[in-house]
């Protein structure tokens, strides 16, 4: 649990080590123009960097449709499929009946498991992971992706 923290710290910090570097390469206008001035740009090593880079472009957002639980089950109802992107460690607390766990940092190498032909409804604990792998996924070719709103937390407890 502590090497997941640590590398979802350490991700943190990349990503906002790279956007500070990205407000280098537009030239402020009107329309771009930060509000504050640019912070400092971070200290990074070359290898840190790249790594950084990848990992920004496979969870760059693109255009998420989410969805509530009521519109989830409806769609599950109609053969949509759950798929849950929670660390096993996190199915104690409960899950969705028939649901897929694929946790996020495994859906990149197991994308053959899910179908490109069904709804997909990703959850996860409160909503964020579940919102990178949506966007994983449809960056991945898979075009019925839904991201369901607040996670697990969120999910109405029959």
């Amino acid at each position: 649990m502590k090497k997941k923290f640590l590398s979802l710290v350490c991700f943190a910090l990349a990503l906002s080590a790279c956007e500070g570097e990205k407000s280098k390469d537009v030239a402020p206008n009107a329309s771009n123009a930060p509000a504050v001035a640019p912070a400092a740009p971070q200290a990074a090593t070359p290898a840190a960097a790249s790594v950084a880079e990848k990992k920004m472009g496979e969870y760059a957002k693109a255009e998420i449709r989410t969805i509530d639980w009521a519109k989830a089950e409806e769609l599950a109802q109609a053969g949509g499929l759950y798929v849950d992107v929670r660390y096993p460690d996190e199915l104690s607390q409960g899950y969705v009946m028939n649901s897929v766990n694929i946790p996020l940092d495994e859906i990149k190498h197991r994308l053959n498991e899910l179908p490109k032909d069904r709804d997909l409804l990703v959850y996860c604990r409160s909503g964020r992971r579940s919102e990178a792998a949506t966007n994983l996924l449809q960056k991945n070719g898979f075009e019925r992706v839904y991201n369901v709103a607040g996670g697990f937390l969120a999910y109405p407890k029959r």
